[in-house]
């Protein structure tokens, strides 16, 4: 067996793990914890509270999806692939650790976004799924699809997506 993932099976496992994460299969918030149970900032205070039921009815918003950058994703492809070569990471771990921290680099992107739009005057953050990088927004039509043209936004799918989540993410 090879002990060297290649590049596509190192996206393959991650592509996983971000439908995992959508699914509501992880549970990671904004502020993380460390190993010695300290909480830690990162980046964001977010000001929502992450996968509270939202006031309004899902099916009413629409759900928008943030994802990293892909050059993101491509270092820390290239990082994990390193350790592994390295002897650093086994590939059994080097998956868990690539699931782990591209989790928290959606967490990141979700504190971003919300930070950037929270004091939109044309589009309201209703709620949030950090660890999916999902939001529950309320705005004009054309102010949400202006997001997605912009590229504030990596997705729009209907409100009762963002529903379902919280619905997976409760039964966790």
């Amino acid at each position: 067996m090879d002990t060297h993932p290649t590049r596509r099976r190192l996206l393959q496992l991650g592509g996983a793990g971000a439908t995992a994460s959508l699914a509501g299969c992880t549970q990671f918030d904004l502020g993380q914890s460390d190993e010695s149970g300290t909480e830690t900032d990162t980046e964001s205070a977010a000001e929502l509270e992450v996968g509270r039921e939202p006031d309004m009815d899902p099916e009413d918003g629409i759900t928008a999806i943030v994802q990293p950058d892909q050059e993101e994703f491509e270092a820390l492809e290239a990082e994990i692939r390193e350790e592994i070569e390295s002897g650093e990471l086994e590939q059994m771990e080097a998956q868990v650790e690539f699931q782990r921290r591209q989790a928290e680099l959606t967490a990141a992107r979700a504190a971003e976004f919300e930070s950037e739009f929270g004091n939109d005057d044309e589009l309201s953050i209703e709620a949030g799924i950090a660890e999916a990088g999902a939001f529950l927004l309320d705005g004009s039509d054309e102010r949400l699809v202006d997001t997605l043209r912009n590229g504030e936004v990596n997705g729009l799918i209907p409100g009762e997506e963002y529903a379902l989540m919280l619905e997976q993410q409760a039964e966790l």
